[in-house]
C-alpha cells in the first residue's frame, strides 16, 4: 500500500471494518433461504461495535486507546507468566480434587436417618452390612450390590437421592480449573472454594467438614501469590506502560526539561484571578458589621456551629425519646437562625461584593433554601416527609464550609479537580465498553431462563438493566455466580427460543410465559474479558489518573518556579492599584506596578533605568487594550515567562511544542483588544516627551 492509503490508518482499519461488518450485516435480515444466509445471522451481534467509531473522531479517547494497545506486548508478558502459575496450581488441584465437589442432597437425602447418613459417608460393602443397615436395601434395586467400589454416589443414588455439584466452579479438568483460579484472582468467593477443598474426600464420595485442612495453606498461597501480588503486577505494568505510552503520544517527550518547567510554570499562572480588595464601609452600622465578619473569632464560632450542627445530626437515631427530639429541633432551628444572621450580616458589611466569593453564594442558596423549607413547613398543617428531609439535607451540606479553613482538604480538592479531563476521557471509555458489552448481552443472553443470580433484576432482558447489570460485575459483586448461569442449561431449556412479547421480563404481564432459554458458553468469554477489562484495566486506570495527579501537584510543590507566595503576592499587589477587581490597569502604571512586586518575578528593591525598563517591557511583549489598559493574565504570564528565561539564562524559541491550552492567555474579555503593545505605547511617550522637551528650549 502507498504511503496515502485508507488501510495504513490504524484507526481507518476500525471504521472499515465496522462499516464493512453493517453491510454484511444487511443480509441478516433477508429471509433465510440457505445455510448461507442462515450463517450470517450469527454475525449480528458485531453490530454492537459501531460505537467504537466514535474513538476516532474524540483526541482524548484516541490517546487512551492508543495508549493501551502500545502497551499490550508488555501486557502479554504478564499474561504469560500468570498462565504459567495458573497452570502450575490447576495440575495440583485436578490432581486431588477432580470430582470431589459433589454431594447427596435432595428431599430423599433431608428424610435420611443419622445413621444412614453416616453409612453414606463411609459406605461398606454388602457383605459386612449388619441385618438393619441391609434392611434399609429392602425395597430398593440395589439390594445385595456386588461392586468392587462402594460409593457414596452408588448409595445416594440406590436411595433415590440426588448426587448434585456443590459448587458451579469444579477442579474436574485443566480447563475449569484455570477458569476457577481466574475467578479466585479477583477474590471471588474464594473462601466458599476453600472450605469445599477442605470438606472433600474422593471423587464420589460425600463430603465432610473440614477433612483435609491442609487446603487451606493452599488457597491462601494462591491468593498471595495469584491474587496480590500477581494481579497487582499487571495492573502496574498496564498503569507503568499506559503513563510512559500517553506521554509520547501526548507529546511531552518533545519538550526539554527547561520548556517542561516553562509549561508548568505558565499553566500555574493561568490559574490565578485578581482579586477585590474589600474596602471598610463608611456608614456606622455597616462598619460595625464588617469589623464582626472579617474577626478570625467569628468565623471560628461559625465553623463551631456547623461541625456541632452536624455532629448534632449524625446522633439522631431510631427510637429517641421525645426530649431529645424537642432538643435537635430546637438546636437545629437556632443554627438555622445563626446561619440566617450570618449572611444577613455579611450582605451588609460587603454589599454586593458579597457574591463574589463562590463559598458567600453557596452560603446563601442553602439558608435561604432551608428558611424557604421552614416556613413552607410551618404553614403546612402536615409535615412533609419529603420536606423534611431536604431541609436537613441543606443544613448537612453546610458542612463543606470546612473545605475553605483546611489546606489539606483543598489540595485534596484541587488534585480532583486537575484529573477531572483524564477521569472525563477514561469514563467515556468505560461507557463505550459498558455500551457494547451491554448490547452484546440483550443479544446474547436475553431469552436465558432465570436463576438464584439472574433473577428479575439482574438480567440482560433490556438495555437498561444490562447496562445496570454490568456495572453491578464491574465491582465484582457475584459475577462468577452469573457467568455459570448464563452458561448452563436447565432441564427442558430451548435453545435460542424466538422473541415472545408474552414471555416474563418482556410483557411483565399476570401469567406471563417463564422464559426457557438455555445458557451460551460465550458467557465465559464474556465475563473474563469484561473483568479484565473493565475491573483490571479501566478502573484502574482512573486510580492510575488521580495518583498522578497528586503527583503533579506535589512535583508543583516541591520543584515549580512559580511558587505560590509569589502569584499570591502578584494579586495583593495588582489589587493595590485594581481594588475592584476589573482585571485591568492603566498601561502607565505599569513600572509602579513592577517595583511592588518582589524578585524573582518583579524588581522591588531593584534599581530600575527607563532604558533597562523599556528593554523589560519589550521583553514582555504584553498587548494593548482600548482605554490604554493592560490585563492581568496577559501580565502575569509575561513577567512569569521572563523569570524564567532569566533565572535559567536561556529562551523560548519554539513555542509549537507546548500547546495552545499553554500559549493561550487569560480568558475572553470585554475589552477591545488593540493593534499596539506596551513596549510600543512607552517608545511613543517617550518620543513625545523629548520632542516636547526640544520644543520647549527652543
Amino acid at each position: 500500500m502507498h504511503e496515502g492509503a485508507y488501510l495504513r490508518g490504524s484507526w481507518n482499519a476500525v471504521d472499515g471494518f465496522v462499516t464493512i461488518t453493517s453491510i454484511v450485516l444487511l443480509f441478516a435480515h433477508i429471509p433465510e433461504t440457505s445455510d448461507a444466509l442462515q450463517s450470517l445471522g450469527s454475525l449480528r451481534d458485531l453490530r454492537a461495535l459501531r460505537p467504537l467509531r466514535m474513538i476516532s473522531r474524540r483526541p482524548g479517547l484516541k490517546l487512551i486507546v492508543s495508549a493501551l494497545v502500545k502497551a499490550i506486548p508488555s501486557v502479554l508478558n504478564v499474561v504469560f507468566l500468570s498462565m504459567i502459575l495458573f497452570l502450575l496450581f490447576s495440575i495440583t488441584a485436578v490432581h486431588f480434587l477432580k470430582g470431589t465437589f459433589q454431594a447427596c442432597s435432595g428431599d430423599v437425602f433431608n428424610s435420611l436417618l443419622p445413621e444412614q447418613i453416616e453409612f453414606l459417608v463411609s459406605p461398606t460393602p454388602w457383605n459386612e452390612l449388619s441385618s438393619l443397615q441391609q434392611k434399609w436395601f429392602e425395597n430398593n434395586v440395589c439390594k445385595g450390590f456386588l461392586v468392587d467400589e462402594i460409593t457414596s454416589q452408588y448409595i445416594c443414588e440406590c436411595w433415590g437421592a440426588d448426587w448434585k455439584p456443590t459448587q458451579a466452579k469444579n477442579f474436574n479438568n485443566v480447563a475449569s480449573a484455570m477458569l476457577t483460579f481466574f475467578v479466585l484472582s479477583t477474590s471471588e468467593n474464594w473462601s466458599e472454594i476453600m472450605k469445599a477443598a477442605c470438606d472433600a474426600t474422593g471423587p464420589g464420595m460425600q463430603p465432610i467438614i473440614n477433612n483435609n485442612e491442609i487446603w487451606i495453606a493452599f488457597f491462601i498461597l494462591f491468593m498471595v501469590v495469584g491474587s496480590f501480588f500477581l494481579m497487582n503486577v499487571f495492573v502496574g505494568v498496564v498503569i507503568d506502560n499506559f503513563n510512559s505510552m500517553k506521554a509520547k503520544l501526548g507529546g511531552d517527550f518533545l519538550l526539554t526539561p527547561e520548556q517542561k518547567k516553562w509549561m508548568e510554570a505558565q499553566k500555574t499562572a493561568k490559574r490565578v484571578g485578581p482579586i477585590r480588595i474589600l474596602k471598610v464601609p463608611a456608614q456606622p452600622v455597616r462598619r460595625i458589621c464588617f469589623s464582626i465578619v472579617r474577626n478570625h473569632y467569628f468565623e471560628g464560632f461559625i465553623m463551631t456551629c456547623i461541625v456541632a450542627n452536624a455532629l448534632l445530626m449524625a446522633a439522631q437515631h431510631f427510637g429517641e425519646s421525645t426530649q431529645q427530639l424537642k432538643t435537635t429541633y430546637v438546636v437545629s432551628e437556632l443554627s438555622t437562625v445563626i446561619f440566617a444572621l450570618e449572611v444577613a450580616m455579611k450582605l451588609m458589611a460587603y454589599g454586593r461584593a458579597y457574591f463574589d466569593d463562590n463559598w458567600n453564594r453557596f452560603d446563601f442558596s442553602v439558608v435561604v433554601g432551608t428558611v424557604i423549607c421552614t416556613v413552607v413547613q410551618v404553614l403546612v398543617a402536615n409535615s412533609i416527609w419529603t420536606l423534611t428531609m431536604l431541609v436537613r439535607l441543606m443544613r448537612v451540606t453546610r458542612i463543606f464550609r470546612l473545605v475553605e479553613s483546611s489546606s489539606s482538604i483543598r489540595a485534596i480538592l484541587s488534585t480532583l479537580y486537575i484529573a477531572l479531563p483524564g477521569l472525563s476521557n477514561i469514563s467515556s471509555i468505560l461507557f463505550l465498553i459498558l455500551f457494547v458489552y451491554g448490547t452484546m448481552g440483550v443479544h446474547l443472553f436475553a431469552k436465558v431462563a432465570l436463576s438464584s443470580d439472574i433473577d428479575a433484576h439482574a438480567n440482560f432482558q433490556t438495555f437498561g438493566r444490562s447496562i445496570l447489570f454490568l456495572l453491578r460485575v464491574a465491582t465484582g459483586e457475584s459475577w462468577d455466580h452469573c457467568m455459570y448461569d448464563l452458561a448452563s442449561n436447565v432441564p427442558g431449556c430451548v435453545n435460542d427460543p424466538p422473541y415472545d412479547p408474552n414471555m416474563c421480563g418482556f410483557g411483565n404481564i399476570e401469567g406471563c410465559i417463564p422464559l426457557n432459554g438455555c445458557g451460551n458458553p460465550v458467557a465465559y468469554l464474556f465475563f473474563c474479558s469484561f473483568t479484565v477489562i473493565v475491573a483490571y484495566v479501566m478502573l484502574n486506570l482512573t486510580v492510575a489518573v488521580v495518583l498522578e495527579s497528586f503527583a503533579t501537584c506535589q512535583e508543583e510543590e516541591e520543584d515549580s518556579m512559580l511558587v505560590p507566595e509569589l502569584l499570591e503576592e502578584f494579586q495583593y499587589k495588582w489589587a493595590e492599584l485594581d481594588p475592584m477587581a476589573t482585571g485591568f490597569i492603566k498601561v502607565d502604571k505599569l513600572l509602579t506596578f513592577v517595583h511592588k512586586v518582589a524578585p524573582p518575578l518583579g524588581w522591588f528593591g531593584i534599581p530600575l533605568q527607563m532604558p533597562q525598563f523599556f528593554r523589560y517591557t519589550r521583553s514582555l511583549h504584553l498587548p494593548l487594550y482600548e482605554g490604554e489598559l493592560v490585563q492581568f493574565r496577559d501580565v502575569v504570564m509575561a513577567m512569569t515567562r521572563e523569570m524564567i528565561n532569566t533565572t535559567n539564562n536561556w529562551a523560548l524559541t519554539d513555542e509549537s511544542k507546548l500547546g495552545d491550552d499553554v500559549k493561550k492567555t487569560g480568558g475572553a474579555s470585554n475589552r477591545k483588544l488593540t493593534e499596539f503593545y506596551a513596549h510600543e505605547y512607552f517608545a511613543a511617550r517617550y518620543l513625545q516627551r523629548r520632542v516636547q522637551n526640544w520644543l520647549v528650549r527652543k
